[in-house]
């Protein structure tokens, strides 16, 4: 069982049935999400009145499934960003490649139902993230792979002086 558990609950303002589940737990956020299943099934449904010649419902949906299970897995703390303008919810992630920072995904930005709980989910989020100690924000700088790519290009350009230099 998870200790130290928050969850919040985001419903679209204009499109109710959208929902997004975050879910805190100790320094890593799970997401759910509610409704593209349910979109894709209502495609399904209106792609099979047509007539076809494959039936598409046995490949699409647990290819649906997989992808957005892929997209959701837990990401760390420090991994994400959330913030609240009026009642606009914009959260970020970083995803990762090989334990490193490639590249910011959006996983939320809209209009939401309730903006003082998504406020709260925010400030939550961000004590969470000031609960890291000090020797992780400093080293947070080496988390990127942009970081690695140049560090290794000035390594290689200073080796290069060096040779000239010594020849």
């Amino acid at each position: 069982m998870w200790e130290n558990t928050y969850t919040y609950t985001a419903r679209n303002a204009r499109r109710p049935e959208e929902i997004v589940t975050f879910t805190l737990h100790d320094h890593k956020l799970s997401i759910g999400v509610g409704s593209p299943l349910e979109h894709i099934e209502r495609a399904v449904e209106a792609r099979q009145d047509e007539e076809t010649d494959y039936p598409i419902q046995s490949w699409l949906k647990p290819m649906a499934l997989s992808l957005i299970e892929r997209a959701t897995s837990p990401f760390d703390v420090s991994d994400v960003i959330a913030d609240v303008a009026e009642d606009i919810l914009h959260v970020r992630a970083w995803y990762r490649v090989g334990g490193l920072r490639l590249s910011s995904i959006t996983l939320v930005h809209g209009a939401v139902d309730n903006p003082a709980a998504a406020k709260a989910f925010a400030m939550e989020l961000e004590r969470r993230r000031a609960d890291q100690s000090a020797l992780d924000k400093i080293l947070d700088v080496m988390d990127y792979w942009v970081t690695w790519f140049v560090a290794g290009f000035v390594m290689v350009f200073l080796l290069q002086i060096w040779r000239r230099r010594n020849s």
